[in-house]
């Protein structure tokens, strides 16, 4: 420990038993131990955050990588040409009776792009509010419209 010997802490214990005299001799000892016990629990906190902080952001780090893979995959989606003209006038004809029930719209992937965006940042908005914010319960439930009222 820093090269300090036997000789060397017998010698350090008897100074301060000289300068600090007996009675105050427990009560430094007892305060140092405390101090470094102190120390000890900062260190280890300090050290918890950073590896919170590191998961975190590998966590971030990910997600913006699927983040990008989306986009670059919906992207694709709107730039590649729905289907060739060819393909469609060489379909067989549907056998007749009854029409096919309508199906609704599919949104076009520039929609989708959209909505994925607003669900990303509604996300992240969510994520820093809530890291920000202090714990509150939630607000309460509006009456049901489902009860009748009684007068």
């Amino acid at each position: 420990m820093f090269g300090i010997g036997m000789p060397e802490l017998i010698l350090i214990a008897v100074v301060a038993l000289i300068v600090f005299g007996p009675k105050k001799l427990p009560d430094l000892a007892k305060s140092m131990g405390r101090a470094v016990r102190e120390f000890q629990k900062a260190t280890s906190e300090l050290k918890e955050t950073f590896h919170v902080d590191s998961e975190v952001a590998e966590a971030k780090k990910a997600f913006n990588e699927f983040h990008s893979e989306v986009n670059k995959a919906i992207q694709s989606e709107v730039n590649r040409p729905d289907k060739p003209v060819a393909a469609e006038t060489q379909a067989p004809a549907a056998p007749p009776g009854p029409a096919p029930a309508a199906t609704p719209a599919e949104p076009s992937a520039a929609d989708k792009l959209e909505e994925l965006k607003k669900a990303f940042e509604t996300w992240n908005a969510e994520k820093s509010s809530a890291a920000n914010a202090p714990e509150t319960p939630p607000p309460p439930a509006p009456p049901s419209a489902d009860k009748p009222k009684s007068a």
